[in-house]
Formats: C-alpha cells, structure tokens, sequence
C-alpha cells in the first residue's frame, strides 16, 4: 500500500520487525521510506540529496504520514514505530512537534509509539540536537540514537541526549562474530549504554550466532533479517516467539574445552604448591602453549618473590613493566575474588597483561603453603 506522493514521485513504506527476545514478541517496527519514479525505485536518503532543504524536511513530515497510515496491524497495538531524521530536517526545524501531533491526533495515534531516529554521526552541534530533543521529548515522542559506533562513537551525546534508545550499527554484531576480541568488547558496549540509561538495540543480526551473541550481552532489543526482511508486514506471533525461544532457552551451554584444561591444569600447580614444590620447578612440567606465568600473592594483595615463566612467556626484562617483583595486585578482581571465596577457583575475564602486553586471563585460587599461609596462587593464560 502507498499513499503520499510528491510531486511525480510515490512513497512506499517499508518496516522491519524490532522484538524482544526476554518478553518473545515484537514491540516494535522501523519505518524506511522507498521512492517510485520514473527512473524506478530509489531510497529516501538517495533523493534527499538531491533536495532543497526545506523539501527535505517536506519529505520526512509526508514520510510519517505515510508511515502511520501504511503501519501493519501490530498484535499489541501499542508497539513503537521508529521514524529515521535527516539532519536538515532538525537543523532548519521546519517540522515542529506540534506539526507531528497534529497529525497523530488525525490518526488517533499516540505520541509515545513515535521513537525518532537520530542519525549517531550527524554533523549537528550538540546544542541544535539538545534543543530539538528537549521539544520533541516535552510533548511525549521517544528519542533513539541511530547507527551507533558506525563511525567514531560519541558516548558524551549518549549523555547529553540521554537517548531512550541506542541503536548499534550492525557492522559492531559482525564484527563480533568474526572476531574474538571485538566479541568480548561487544558486551561491555552494550553494558555501557544500559547504564547511561538507554535500551540497547542489535541491528543488523543475520544469523542466529549473531542473534546469541547480542542476547549474551543482555541488549535489550534485536533487529535484523534473521527474524524478518523488511517488508509491508510483520511476521506472524509464533514465528517471533519460535525464533526467540531458540535465543532464550534454559539449557546448559557446551563447556569451553580450554578453559576445563586449564582449570585441570590449575589444580595440578596448585596441588604441587600446596605440597611444597617451588614454582620454578612446577613450570617445567607446563606444556599448556597457553600458561605463561606463575606467582603467588599475599593477603595484603602483595606479589611475594620473582614471577616463574613458563617456556611461552616473554623471557627478560627489557621493557619497564616486565618485572613484577614487589608489585601490588590488591585491586586486581582476581585476587579479590579468591579471597572472598577461597575454596572456589577463579578465572578472570580478558585482560591485557600490564607485565606481557598481551591478552590474557588469571586463574587464581587461595592455597595453604607451608612457611607463608594462606596465599593466592596465580596462573597466567594467553588468550586468542
């Protein structure tokens, strides 16, 4: 269905379903403008740049009244529809928020289903974004930072715009799906944007691996063409509901096999240790390629005696962060955490090793040596 024309152009509606995996159901649609021409169809940001600005903002006010009157029946009634911006649109402000009620109220929509999309790597000011977000937000719409991390990411606007949605750009959900290093980033960015007060939305998941791997890092809203290609409908309930119980299901994930060889190995040291062998001595017996470093640290979170390395490590000390001896790991999360629990094993998340300049994890445990008490046994492991 297509309703508004401009000039010799019609505009047609696209939507692509926006769900939540925790409560399995839509809740909400993007809304993308297509053009019909004489030279065929083309995006809306296609023929904005080819428009005045003021026939720019013209076509983002006739795109949410075509986007209202061609929105898919929504099973709940009260899901968001997402309405991108162009950057004129809000620089010239020549679609005012009473404009857009105005129109909500012809449609008996609510202002609240609006979000409205604001381009992450706009070149606006903070001041012309602020002022634009304050109006829109006063008579009731919802703000949504879009394409988030696209370019150089702005967390300062997170702030200041306080957003109530942040949607990353999907190109941080392939990334972290190609890459080891980028996965382990992924969820502290989403981390980072829940705790500045924003819902965190994947965009862009065309995989179910991609799809576990925004789920595993708790964002709360999910987009993209493995639940749905865009289109003038949205997908049946069940099929929502299907795809995100895969996501959301309670069995019990497939052990790492590394991280049990390294916990085996673990307890072999810390056994030896206990027993009273030397950590000089106990390393030789490491063929782990991984294992790196061993050391032992007191109560106080002070490191007792030299760092033993292991085959693999970085030998000498030709760099001024090399030499442990005398350090304080008081504040290191793995020390803490085995003195809290100092019958359990600990492994600590990747790190950058401040003594190798390499990523790493610690696998800690309290052990009673003989001489010295109760101390924390470290061990050192090289990560992808």
């Amino acid at each position: 269905m297509s309703i508004g024309v401009l000039g010799e152009l019609e505009l047609k509606s696209h939507y692509q379903v926006v769900i939540s995996p925790a409560l399995q159901r839509a809740v909400g649609m993007e809304a993308s403008l297509l053009v019909q021409g004489a030279a065929g169809l083309e995006s809306a940001e296609a023929l904005a740049a080819r428009l005045p600005d003021r026939e720019v903002a013209d076509l983002d006010r006739l795109a949410l009244a075509v986007h209202l009157r061609n929105a898919p029946a929504a099973p709940q009634g009260n899901e968001w529809i997402f309405l991108p911006l162009h950057p004129q649109t809000i620089r010239q402000r020549l679609f005012s928020p009473e404009e857009a009620l105005r129109e909500l109220a012809a449609l008996d929509v609510e202002p609240a289903r609006i979000v409205l999309q604001i381009a992450e790597s706009t070149t606006l000011d903070d001041a012309e974004l602020q002022a634009f977000v304050t109006a829109y937000r006063e008579c009731g719409f919802r703000i949504a930072l879009d394409d988030f991390g696209a370019g150089a990411s702005n967390y300062d606007r997170v702030l200041a715009l306080q957003p109530d949605i942040v949607r990353l750009a999907p190109a941080l959900v392939r990334n972290a799906e190609q890459s080891s290093r980028a996965a382990r980033l992924f969820p502290h960015m989403v981390s980072l944007l829940r705790e500045a007060g924003s819902l965190a939305l994947v965009d862009g998941i065309a995989s179910e691996t991609q799809a576990r791997i925004a789920v595993d890092a708790d964002a709360e809203l999910l987009q993209g063409d493995w639940f749905a290609p865009q289109g003038g409908t949205l997908p049946a309930p069940d099929v929502i509901r299907t795809r995100a119980a895969q996501l959301m299901g309670t069995g019990k994930p497939s052990p790492d096999r590394t991280e049990l060889r390294l916990r085996s190995r673990f307890m072999n040291v810390w056994n030896s240790y206990r027993d009273g062998q030397d950590l000089e001595a106990i390393v030789d017996g490491i063929n782990d390629t991984e294992v790196t470093r061993l050391y032992v640290i007191d109560g106080q979170g002070n490191q007792i005696g030299d760092t033993a390395l292991t085959a693999h490590a970085l030998r000498g000390r030709g760099h001024p962060l090399s030499d442990a001896r005398g350090a304080c790991w008081a504040r290191r999360q793995y020390f803490r955490n085995a003195m809290e629990q100092p019958g359990r094993v600990q492994i600590s998340r990747p790190y950058l090793s401040l003594t190798e300049q390499r990523l790493c994890v610690t696998i800690s445990c309290v052990v009673m040596r003989p001489g010295l008490g109760q101390v924390v046994l470290c061990m050192d492991a090289l990560q992808g």
